[in-house]
């Protein structure tokens, strides 16, 4: 144990900082900018919103500059964003946009396989609703749920979580798509309520997109038709001073807020010594009341140990620790900055406990997932482990970083990283589109291992995160096993979970 604490002790110059925030999405965002908008052609007798899309992007102080799908991705030099519309042949345009480093905005539904940002399989991983033989599906497709107000797009569209309308109910023909992104994206909008069904999805610069592409700048899909345009909705007049009307009728501003976001500075990666880094985690540390929430009559000497070593590693940064028995009432959190809630608690007696505690929470203790409302009810469906008893999948040891640019990521690079130096459990869950997944397992894209929910976040059943809350997956005996990079990152969660939203 001793040999282990020693380790534990030295790897904490490896700690990181919380780097910049991605740049805030202004209003005027789209004025000046350079944009490539690349159509097709329609039927002589078919209706088609890219002249309009055109002109009202020019009312924005948008410069416009039309391509057609077989023109060279040079047509992109010098743009500030490519938009890519539904009227484009997708087996013209191809994959020649595919590793460009400039924001692509596209509601081709048969460009997102070729851009990376979902599977190659028609009605599973991308669709058009067609309106004769969907009709039904297709009217339900006028209206939609945002998934959570703190998602970029949603907060510069100014619309809050919960159904709306971003069509306007209207007997035209408009065929609108979905597509099922990687846990990388960030979904905003999705129809029926599916996430398997996202109608707007973004994916960061340096996010991890389908087939281990690595997005080169940021990428937007959206749910346009040919013809859908022109019927987005729009709060105009009164109805723009009430509340209500405001956010439901909200497809205008969804459109114009997914470009502005598309043409902002993306996160800025996480960049500092690991001297830097030591010395942030330890400023943050200052006058911070921990709370660490274990089990005190625990029969297993590893499980102890890897309480104890974590508890000598947070006093080595400064942290003033107190701890509380998995029995104790929740309001041992009053008056605290932080709670981390060992792996070694028992969630049959933890309960409930911790989901309403307006201060930030790691949770370690992975089954406890449902109970603080993280992630839905389901066992062995929602959220479940890897390890070697009655389970499907085997004992792991690496994580797969879907969003390297996110300050828990640690710098780490998007793509497989050795967390515990030998496999063991490993926990898996399916939060929803409110949660930023950091990492999943290999081979199990849709299994999130890592992930966090930014205060005022919508979380399982319409829970909103009354403070930031981290899911780190240490199993009860494995924080002396964490490599040198798993304790960066597990360090990078502490920032960040310090740091201000």
């Amino acid at each position: 144990m001793l040999k282990n604490l020693q380790r534990i002790t030295l790897v904490t110059a490896f700690l990181v900082t919380a780097p910049a925030l991605a740049q805030e999405v202004r209003d005027d965002a789209l004025k000046g900018k350079q944009i490539l908008f690349v159509v097709g052609k329609t039927a002589k007798d078919a209706p088609n919103d890219d002249p309009l899309i055109r002109d009202y992007l020019g009312t924005l102080g948008a410069q416009v500059t039309t391509a057609s799908a077989t023109d060279p991705a040079t047509a992109a030099n010098g743009k500030d964003l490519v938009l890519i519309s539904s009227t484009v042949n997708a087996r013209e345009l191809g994959n020649r946009y595919r590793d460009l480093r400039t924001p692509i905005v596209t509601w081709s539904a048969y460009s997102f396989p070729l851009l990376g940002m979902t599977g190659d399989k028609l009605h599973e991983d991308f669709s058009v609703v067609r309106e004769k033989p969907f009709h039904n599906e297709n009217h339900a497709d006028y209206y939609a749920h945002a998934t959570s107000s703190t998602n970029p797009i949603l907060r510069a569209a100014r619309i809050p979580h919960g159904m709306f309308a971003p069509l306007l109910f209207s007997g035209g023909v408009t065929d609108p798509s979905w597509g099922k992104p990687s846990r990388g994206a960030d979904i905003a909008v999705v129809f029926g309520g599916e996430l398997d069904q996202a109608a707007v999805f973004s994916y960061e610069r340096n996010a991890l997109m389908m087939g281990d592409a690595v997005a080169p700048a940021r990428r937007v899909g959206l749910f346009l038709g040919n013809n859908s345009w022109s019927i987005l909705s729009d709060a105009q007049g009164p109805a723009a001073q009430d509340p209500k009307e405001f956010a439901w009728f909200g497809g205008r501003r969804l459109f114009d807020a997914a470009l502005r976001w598309a043409v902002s500075a993306p996160q800025a990666p996480v960049s500092a010594s690991p001297a830097q880094q030591r010395a942030t985690l330890a400023n943050l540390a200052k006058g911070k009341k921990v709370l660490f929430v274990r089990r005190y009559d625990l029969p297993w000497p590893e499980n102890e140990a890897s309480d104890q070593a974590q508890l000598v590693w947070l006093k080595s940064l400064g942290f003033e620790v107190h701890t509380a028995d998995h029995m104790e009432p929740d309001s041992r959190a009053q008056g605290m900055d932080l709670v981390i809630v060992s792996a070694s608690t028992n969630k049959y007696k933890l309960g409930i406990k911790y989901a309403d505690v307006k201060i930030p929470v790691m949770l370690l203790e992975a089954k406890a997932v449902d109970a603080l409302g993280m992630v839905s009810r389901r066992r062995n469906t929602d959220y479940g482990v890897n390890d070697h008893k009655e389970s499907l999948y085997p004992p792991e040891n690496y994580v797969d970083v879907v969003r390297a640019y996110h300050p828990i990521a640690a710098g780490m690079p998007a793509g497989q990283f050795k967390l515990y130096t030998t496999p063991g459990v490993l926990a898996w869950s399916r939060p929803p589109a409110g949660a930023q997944v950091i990492a999943t397992i290999p081979n199990q894209p849709e299994h999130a291992t890592m992930f966090a929910f930014e205060k005022g976040a919508t979380m399982a059943n319409d829970a909103v995160a009354p403070a930031r809350r981290v899911l780190f997956p240490l199993d009860a005996p494995r924080f002396p096993d964490l490599t040198d990079d798993g304790q960066r990152v597990y360090g990078a969660a502490l920032a960040w979970l310090l740091t201000a939203p």
